[in-house]
């Protein structure tokens, strides 16, 4: 059971880092890209979804019922979510080595994800997370005053 779930595990992260790198180049978020091009990052997260996959249906038997080896609904929830998990935490190291020179601009940060427009991931969210620390009372003071 334990090679299955690891199986399972590394092909949720494989795939899933080839979705984000997908979905980033279509939105245009080049901070979490890891080649510049946006139709090689495209590329690069349709192949990754395949390889993830086939890679997993390919080197064994997967049709297994969870009492004969395969893995229960639960455990397969779980492991999906710590493979995406990783696979979330493999793209934002990987993009911010990679992207250590996007530093994106000065002043107020942008809302969410745009921020990853012209930024790297770590830049981003030091940037975001010391303007709420400066300004978290004036943003929740209408959500707290009587």
């Amino acid at each position: 059971m334990f090679t299955f779930a690891a199986d399972y595990f590394i092909m949720v992260t494989v795939a899933s880092v080839g979705a984000i790198q997908f979905a980033a180049a279509h939105a245009g978020l080049r901070g979490l890209l890891f080649v510049g091009r946006a139709s090689l990052a495209r590329g690069l997260g349709v192949v990754l979804i395949i390889v993830g996959i086939s890679l997993f249906f390919g080197t064994a038997e997967r049709n297994l019922n969870d009492y004969e080896g395969g893995l229960d609904a639960n455990a397969q929830a779980i492991f999906f979510f710590l493979g995406v998990l990783a696979g979330f935490g493999v793209t934002a190291l990987v993009s911010t080595l990679l992207n250590l020179r996007m530093t994106g601009r000065d002043g107020a940060p942008t809302g969410g994800l745009d921020s990853l427009r012209d930024s790297n991931f770590a830049a981003a969210l030091a940037r975001s997370l010391g303007y709420w620390t400066r300004n978290w009372r004036t943003q929740t003071r209408r959500y707290f005053s009587g």
